[in-house]
């Protein structure tokens, strides 16, 4: 059985590397590690992953809301964001649904919360 690939876009090298630790414990294959919205765009295009973790405050032009729009609209690849919990309560009311293929986590996490989303999102 192929690993399910995931692409994770995250700013802080540090976070990045323990969320792919946790990504490949959980037995995921990570694709790779992009700290801005344009290279998870392009990245997601080139090497079509099965979900992408995506932080929402990134540098550059593209932050992670703009990011997932687009990578939803070209490519239709699930996205979790992974973001702290006082940051996702200026974007998202708590009692909104989240759209079709899209998931939430917040920092920190546990393995088991992720593990649920992306299983909820992926299988």
């Amino acid at each position: 059985m192929t690993k399910k690939r995931i692409l994770i876009v995250e700013d802080e090298s540090i976070i990045a590397m323990d969320e792919a630790q946790i990504v490949g414990d959980l037995g995921y294959e990570v694709i790779g590690l992009v700290m801005t919205g344009e290279e998870a765009v392009e990245q997601a295009g080139r090497d079509k992953p099965d979900l992408v973790l995506m932080d929402i405050k990134l540098p550059g032009e593209m932050d992670g809301r703009d990011a997932t729009r687009k990578i939803r609209e070209l490519y239709r690849i699930p996205v979790i964001y992974v973001t702290a919990h006082r940051v996702w309560k200026r974007w998202e009311p708590q009692d909104a649904p989240l759209p079709e293929g899209i998931g939430h986590v917040s920092k920190p996490f546990t393995r088991s919360e992720l593990k649920t989303e992306i299983e909820r999102l992926i299988g």
